[in-house]
């Protein structure tokens, strides 16, 4: 009976709420390049990919590759985080890094931190730089077994090499002696990997080193090493060569970094869709966007809701696409002033409205301060007369303040959807609409 009306009134909300999600949108995206959301979010789900380790995640994002992608990089001291790391890049950083660890003396020296402190405390000069160069010969050792093979004899001629640079400087041998049960384990593992690639057949030197920079990882990131140590075995089981296996590698750590992104990316929504929401309502508030109000007027008004419909169905005809979910597109960004204009021609009941009230002599102030002073807004008349005005389209009663709090809360809803749903939704509307009698025709 009333299908046409009722498709006619939900082709004007959706055309108004349209108009509000572009502008939400849009100063959504605003807010967002502000804050770098996107920017600090990725830090912070790669920091959490990493077991929370700051030095590592530092690492990561100095590496030449990821660094590459910071924005604004030559022209700012600070420039902003990358808001997007491809996978690809982020899994050869990662590599790269590991097999740097995996090539080095570093673990030693995480281990034997606390040498490095009874060191620096040496009173005399001569003998801290003499324990230093000592020292550094160890790591030297230490460095070598890594990179170019290792063995059991090598590693018992590193420890011996240990004791006796104790035995040389007994400042030294508390530390030491409460070290080396790390730097055993830490050994046994390196033997006990190599010894099982060795049983395996696998040769390829970049696993190997790879493999090794996992280990590496144990003492700072017990998780991570944990997290890459099953990706790498489930890549070897899959791959018969070397080079396969480095391949797969790569491939499931790609898809470990892939599915964090998807984790990343449902929950930058979920909190976009909520900014949206609450911009929404800022807006809605702010414009008196009052969807319950709004409906009601375009069934009460034929004239004003088919003059909608007509603007609905001229903005589909001029505007092909809509907005990305990004709020980037040429062609809204362009329509936004002479939409805003066409619906304000339209006179849709937005906005708060205010007209001037006896204030009974009392003095008109926004913020009564005295019994003297009622609430208001000072203005003047077309005569220069001092008047004081109040919004005069306020709810006086419970019911109708009721209507107005759903009516607001309805178009922040509607504006938390996003442009691109309403504009798929209105062109569908528009379309049945086209497909039936239009009023006045038989």
């Amino acid at each position: 009976m009333y299908l046409q009306e009722i498709l006619e009134v939900g082709i004007g909300l959706v055309f108004m709420w349209l108009v509000l999600s572009i502008a939400v949108m849009q100063t959504q995206e605003w807010i967002s390049n502000i804050f770098n959301w996107r920017a600090k979010d990725l830090e912070q789900t790669i920091r959490g990919l990493l077991s929370n380790d700051e030095e590592l995640t530092r690492k990561i994002y100095n590496h030449p590759l990821i660094a590459s992608l910071y924005r604004d990089r030559q022209t700012r001291r600070n420039p902003r985080l990358p808001s997007y790391i491809p996978p690809d890049k982020f899994v050869l950083a990662l590599f790269d890094l590991a097999m740097t660890a995996g090539t080095e003396a570093s673990p030693l020296r995480k281990i034997f931190k606390d040498v490095h402190t009874e060191m620096d405390n040496f009173e005399d000069p001569d003998q801290r730089k003499l324990a230093q160069e000592d020292w550094v010969a160890i790591l030297g050792t230490a460095r070598t077994i890594a990179s170019s093979g290792l063995g059991q004899a090598a590693v018992d001629s590193l420890k011996l090499q240990i004791h006796a640079y104790a035995d040389k400087y007994p400042e030294m041998q508390g530390a030491i002696e409460l070290a080396m049960p790390q730097v055993d384990l830490y050994y046994e593992t390196l033997l006990a990997d190599q010894r099982a690639a060795d049983a395996l057949g696998q040769s390829d030197l970049t696993l190997r080193q790879v493999r090794l920079g996992v280990i590496a990882l144990q003492s700072a990131s017990p998780e991570l090493k944990a997290t890459l140590t099953t990706l790498l075995q489930n890549a070897e089981t899959v791959a018969e060569k070397g080079e396969q296996a480095v391949a797969a590698a790569r491939t499931s750590v790609e898809g470990w970094f892939n599915n964090a992104m998807d984790r990343l990316s449902g929950a930058y929504k979920r909190k976009a869709q909520l900014v949206s929401f609450i911009i929404g309502i800022a807006f809605a508030l702010l414009l008196n966007v009052d969807s319950i109000n709004i409906a009601t007027s375009l069934w009460r008004e034929p004239t004003l809701r088919q003059a909608i419909v007509a603007q609905a169905d001229q903005y589909l005809d001029v505007t092909a696409e809509i907005v990305t979910d990004t709020g980037e597109s040429a062609d809204i960004n362009l329509s936004i002033s002479d939409l805003k204009d066409q619906l304000a021609f339209l006179t849709l009941p937005f906005g708060w409205h205010t007209a001037p009230f006896d204030t009974g002599g009392k003095q008109c102030a926004y913020i009564p301060l005295s019994a003297n002073q009622v609430i208001g807004f000072p203005s003047v008349d077309s005569n220069g007369n001092a008047i004081c005005k109040q919004i005069d389209n306020i709810p006086i009663d419970l019911p109708g303040w009721l209507s107005k709090v759903f009516g607001i809360l309805i178009s922040g809803f509607a504006a938390a959807q996003g442009a691109p749903f309403w504009f798929d939704l209105l062109r569908k509307m528009v379309n049945v609409r086209g497909t039936g009698t239009k009023p006045g025709e038989n």
